[in-house]
């Protein structure tokens, strides 16, 4: 009979622990390495769209008069030509450094604004993965990597990429310090109100994580009254150093709501349990989630079925008062949510279930994704197989989506300017850009009067066709409008353009055969053109997507 040591036995199960840490370490370097090539592949593909021209137009200015111009106190405010902003001042003020030491290249900024995001999720990820082990984090890494969302988030010129990257911060030291219970660590609490208040600053929904990660701490140590007095304090302090926000709060009641036109106005109206659906599905995924049926199956019912594990298993363990640190981020979750639909049973005048917004919560909620993967429930037949199914599901779909979303990149983009402005380069001069009737005009008109210094005519066309007016943005009064006739008179070229927003329904009826791709019909200013006998179409070109773009190029027949 062959005996072993207890040192040996104990040497031969730490190899094989190592082996398998190192295993993990290996593929965790992996998900990283592809999310930034997924990062380099979109930030190519990526239009400067409308919010960004504006963030853009901002970090022009000289550094007082950005200031003054983000809380409304800018005595020319549509000097820019672009909308004006409703931000708190932190991404504006890294943005300006940025351009100021390394210059105004598109692809420079989005790859800055990603290395947030990259540092975040890593961030997140080696903290996880001390709390709540290697497949919990490989599976949290994995939801957030293979996220289209996260990935059209990581390359905006906006402030969405850093509240996201904060928001990855504040989920890690939440774990870390409500790990540490019944004792709460100072240095790491007050690092935590350096970052809810930088949060505050990116973003005014950085006050709504920020109370959120306040809420679950308080729960965690409710019962712990000397810890509970230092959480207290600290949000205090966090209060406090929110107050000259409201300089950027007064400002932003004042900025008009931009309407790109007016068949797409975001009013909110539809208060039906629909709409909060949506708004949960949306928390997670994005189109290029549902474009695909299966792989949409297949990535909403592994992340709902993972977390709700999650939150069924906390509920035993706090039941036999036994809770680990990260069931506590479920009322992280579940306050940030109800403070967002509360508001907007109130709000009138923006729309706080606007998915972007609530990019924050993606980091709280991937870890209950690793949790629910990972984590033991009591249920044998769950713990055995139906966990790792939910997982598989989950990141199958993910990948699924993230392939499709990536092949066809430029469906996805956040407008049209580049395939307007290409066209409109190529034209004969004189040449004018005329919006048809109902489209979403706006999508377009902004990046273009930015990219080319206002110098594009562009007219916005009347419902009847008889009369255009010029194109305007911000709080510029519209001109009167000009008879058809009278204002095309000056040139040679026409760019009849057409801008219409698809949902992922269109998307994916015309990935399964082109001829389901929905027609634009022919348009009124087409129409009445056409039958003065002065113009003849020369092409028809169409880049179809998220923003489904056709123009028409006309010339004129006579001299």
């Amino acid at each position: 009979m062959l005996h072993f040591s207890p040192l040996k036995l104990r040497g031969a199960a730490q190899y094989g622990y190592l082996r398998r840490s190192t295993g993990s370490g290996v593929i965790a370097a992996l998900l990283v390495g592809l999310f930034i090539v997924e990062i380099l592949i979109f930030a190519r593909e990526q239009n400067i769209w409308l919010d960004e021209t504006t963030q853009l137009s901002g970090i022009s200015l000289k550094f007082g008069e950005m200031l003054r111009w983000l809380v409304g106190a800018d005595p020319n405010p549509d000097r820019l030509g672009v909308p004006e902003d409703r931000m708190p001042p932190l991404s504006y003020v890294m943005d300006w450094l940025w351009l100021h030491l390394h210059g105004a290249s598109e692809i420079g900024f989005r790859l800055f604004h990603s290395v947030f995001v990259i540092g975040g999720i890593c961030c997140l990820a080696i903290v996880q993965w001390r709390e709540l082990g290697g497949p919990a984090a490989l599976v949290s890494l994995g939801f957030l990597v293979l996220s289209p969302k996260l990935i059209q988030t990581g390359v905006e010129i906006r402030a969405y990429p850093i509240l996201l990257a904060l928001s990855c911060v504040q989920t890690a030291i939440f774990l870390r310090l409500v790990a540490r219970s019944p004792k709460i660590d100072l240095k790491l609490l007050l690092l935590f109100v350096v970052i809810c208040l930088a949060a505050v600053y990116t973003h005014f929904y950085g006050i709504v994580s920020s109370c959120a990660f306040f809420v679950g701490l308080g729960l965690a140590f409710l019962r712990r009254p000397a810890a509970l007095v230092r959480i207290v304090s600290v949000f205090a302090i966090v209060a406090a150093g929110a107050i000259p926000l409201w300089l950027f709060i007064s400002g932003a009641a004042q900025v008009p709501l931009y309407v790109p036109t007016s068949a797409t106005a975001p009013t909110v109206v539809d208060t039906s349990i629909f709409r909060y659906a949506g708004y949960c599905l949306k928390l997670v995924g994005d189109a290029a989630n549902m474009v695909s049926t299966p792989a949409a199956a297949l990535f909403f019912g592994g992340t709902f079925a993972l977390v709700g594990a999650s939150i069924f298993a906390a509920a035993i363990r706090a039941k036999n008062g036994n809770p680990r640190p990260f069931d506590w981020m479920i009322a992280v979750v579940i306050s940030g949510v109800l403070a967002t639909i509360t508001a907007s049973l109130i709000a009138s005048k923006f729309d706080p279930l606007k998915p972007s917004y609530s990019i924050w919560l993606m980091a709280p909620i991937s870890v209950l994704v690793g949790a629910g993967a990972s984590v033991s429930s009591g249920f044998g037949l769950w713990d055995r197989l139906g966990r790792n199914v939910a997982a598989g599901a989950l990141l199958t779909g993910a990948a699924a989506a993230t392939y499709l979303f990536l092949s066809h990149a430029s469906m996805f983009v956040h407008g049209p300017e580049d395939f307007v402005r290409a066209l409109y380069d190529k034209a004969e001069v004189p040449k004018a850009i005329i919006y048809e009737p109902g489209a979403a005009w706006g999508w377009s008109f902004v990046p273009l009067q930015y990219s080319r210094h206002g110098e594009v005519i562009q007219y916005e066309g009347r419902d009847d066709g008889a009369a255009l007016a010029k194109a305007a943005g911000g709080r510029d009064a519209v001109p009167a409008p000009q008879e058809l006739g009278t204002a095309v008179a000056p040139y040679q070229a026409l760019l009849l353009t057409d801008i219409r927003l698809r949902t992922y329904h269109d998307i994916s009826q015309c990935l399964n055969g082109p001829t389901a791709c929905p027609e634009f019909p022919q348009g009124v200013i087409e129409r009445a053109l056409m039958n003065t006998g002065k113009w003849r179409k020369a092409e028809t070109h169409r880049k179809f997507g998220i923003y489904d773009s056709q123009i028409t190029v006309l010339y004129r027949t006579e001299n």
